[in-house]
């Protein structure tokens, strides 16, 4: 009986503290540790922050002192009252609608002429790559010296051709500052549009579009009917996605004009920013920031159920 219970002991001594399985539930905690960590600390942090400025009467010292008397919804009646602030929320939905109609219809386009056999078409989509590759602050300095009124890019060439005879004011002109953030801000995300769209085009099956030609459609009935219906999951999700780079536009204005002239160019963010920074006023820049906030909240389900949606389509499609 002795020996029973002692080999019964060595046995359970023996027995590995973790089952393996518990051992997997343990590394993958371990791994994703500092991916949680980076989100509380990057994402989640600020957003409370800002959610708690939005809610204070602050000032440079109680910023300081992390402490600041409750102000209510005093910050969000000030925004709303606020001409300034609601003419940059106007237009900044003005701005990504405008955006976004210019880069879909030139990016399709691109990617359209890019799916046909020309020579120099793998150069050419290289260099299409290039404006997304460059920072956007560097995209605003670059425009900001083509579009300058004494010696810029664009009044030399208006002037050489004989379509003016003095320089535009570009970026002074409260009436035309915002169209040249615009052309930049339209240059900038062509390649994104571009890129996405090729990439659909490339999965419509051959056989659907020969089909089509067979039955008589022309290009445009073939398009309309045949390749747009295909790709619109892919088209739905990259202007959901264009929208939220574009709402949250920063550093090409700021580049550009800084927000100017006469407030003729500000945005959510930059807007924000000026209250925030300059103003410090911090309660009302947070409460601003805060409609950024609730858009990001709409979209980020509204992309989940399209990439889901997309998802379930080609399984469809491939079923």
């Amino acid at each position: 009986m002795t020996q029973m219970n002692m080999e019964i002991e060595a046995g359970t001594a023996a027995k590995p503290w973790l089952s393996s399985r518990r051992k997997q539930q343990l590394a993958g905690w371990v791994f994703l540790t500092p991916a949680i960590a980076y989100l509380l600390f990057a994402f989640a942090l600020p957003i409370v922050y800002n959610v708690m400025l939005s809610f204070e009467q602050t000032s440079p010292a109680t910023i300081a002192n992390f402490t600041a008397p409750f102000a209510g919804l005093d910050n969000y009646r000030a925004v709303f009252n606020d001409p300034t602030s609601r003419e940059a929320i106007v237009r900044t939905f003005e701005f990504t609608f405008l955006s976004l109609l210019f880069q879909f219809l030139i990016g399709f386009a691109l990617a359209l002429l890019f799916s046909l056999r020309f020579p120099g078409r793998t150069f050419a989509r290289s260099l299409i790559i290039v404006p997304w590759l460059l920072p956007l602050i560097v995209t605003g300095v670059i425009f900001r010296f083509l579009f300058q009124a004494e010696g810029g890019a664009v009044n030399q060439l208006l002037t050489n051709v004989g379509l003016t005879d003095h320089p535009i004011q570009w970026l002074n002109d409260p009436n035309l500052a915002f169209w040249t953030i615009l052309v930049a801000n339209i240059w900038l995300g062509i390649p994104f549009f571009t890129l996405l769209l090729y990439s659909a085009l490339q999965d419509v099956p051959v056989e659907g579009k020969e089909a089509a030609m067979i039955d008589g459609a022309g290009a445009w009935q073939r398009l309309r009917l045949v390749i747009v219906p295909i790709i619109l999951p892919v088209i739905e999700v990259t202007l959901l996605l264009g929208f939220v780079f574009t709402v949250k536009v920063f550093d090409l204005v700021i580049g550009l004009t800084g927000g100017g002239p006469a407030n003729s160019t500000q945005l959510i963010t930059t807007w924000s920013y000026n209250l925030s920074f300059q103003v410090f006023n911090f309660g009302q820049g947070a409460a601003l920031n805060n409609v950024l906030l609730v858009l990001a909240l709409i979209c980020s389900p509204m992309y989940l159920w399209l990439s889901r949606s997309s998802l379930q389509r080609s399984r469809g499609g491939e079923a």
